[in-house]
């Protein structure tokens, strides 16, 4: 069982949430969901429906799109942001190298939560903007 401590530590690295008040991040942890994935697991695949953020705790894993490595996955990484706007269909495959534990926030509970604290969705925002630049500078650099 992974601790408030532990969850609200791992949190507070998520880019998303690294400016977000200790209360916030006490209210984001008790949405946390801790997940065990086997090894060669696919925790989330790719065309799949997406409906949550996942924190990696413990193990390593790697993404894959169309079937190309594109990221491999340690403790404190993330996976899944897009989910907490859209419901859409994931854009890779997330498989567990090792035994992966994850802590998983649904979508739907974290829009609430974002409804109720607007500085959450400033970071959210701020957060995607600067991830849509970065995938400009590949596709224009």
């Amino acid at each position: 069982m992974i601790s408030v401590a532990r969850r609200i530590e791992l949190l507070n690295r998520v880019p998303l949430f690294s400016h977000v008040s200790k209360a916030t991040l006490r209210r984001l942890a008790a949405l946390g969901r801790e997940t065990a994935h086997e090894p060669g697991h696919a925790i989330v695949k790719e065309g799949g429906t997406a409906h949550a953020l996942h924190v990696i705790v413990e193990g390593n894993a790697t993404v894959r799109v169309k079937n190309r490595v594109v990221s491999r996955l340690k403790p404190g990484d993330f996976f899944g942001e897009i989910a907490l706007l859209d419901k859409g269909p994931r854009a890779g495959t997330v498989t567990a190298d090792t035994a992966v534990v994850t802590l998983a926030i649904e979508g739907v509970a974290l829009r609430g939560l974002i409804e109720s604290e607007p500085k959450l969705a400033t970071q959210l925002l701020t957060y995607l903007a600067g991830k849509v630049r970065e995938l400009d500078r590949q596709l224009f650099d």
